[in-house]
């Protein structure tokens, strides 16, 4: 505490200087303004500061995983190219086949690296509005109603967050 301001029971007696007094009081209150107002300041230049190391924060942390998800993905791009670099039109199409099919597995398994999963129920499996979309109605034997019939199109996620649902064909209901 300062030492111009006075301490609670340092009080004047009104009745010696009443004057004296308000001045006094007038000092003290305008020391304490100055004070708060010194505080706000400090606690809005921290609050400004705590807003720009949370915006770098985001922003590294977005760059961070653009990067992580570019690095998991440039060699799938890299043997891509080294395929066209072969002529293709000699290629027997079984072989091209499987050189597709090689190319998509390394690019699903550097998605399950960034994190992102595959979503593709089989028949059977229990609809899930969260992760599924049904498109269709699609009678199938031996499948409880209401339960996918075929799966469509796959979708993907990233942990809990779908990235796009599987579109799905569930069995339908009976008429009731």
């Amino acid at each position: 505490m300062s030492e111009t301001t006075k301490q609670p029971d340092e009080r004047i007696d009104p009745e010696a200087d009443p004057i004296a007094d308000q001045t006094t009081v007038l000092a003290q209150m305008q020391l304490q303004v100055e004070e708060k107002q010194q505080a706000y300041l400090r606690v809005l230049a921290d609050f400004q500061n705590f807003k720009r190391r949370a915006i770098e924060n985001e922003a590294r942390a977005r760059d961070h995983g653009v990067s992580q998800v570019a690095r998991a993905i440039v060699p799938v791009l890299e043997n891509m190219d080294l395929a066209l670099g072969h002529d293709l039109r000699s290629l027997e199409a079984s072989k091209l086949a499987d050189a597709v099919e090689l190319m998509r597995g390394e690019l699903l398994k550097a998605l399950a690296q960034c994190g992102i999963e595959r979503i593709a129920p089989l028949p059977g499996a229990e609809f899930d509005p969260h992760y599924h979309e049904a498109v269709m109605q699609q009678p199938a034997d031996k499948i409880a109603p209401g339960r996918i019939a075929h799966c469509l199109q796959a979708g993907y996620r990233y942990g809990e967050v779908p990235l796009r649902s599987a579109k799905v064909a569930v069995t339908p209901q009976p008429d009731s």
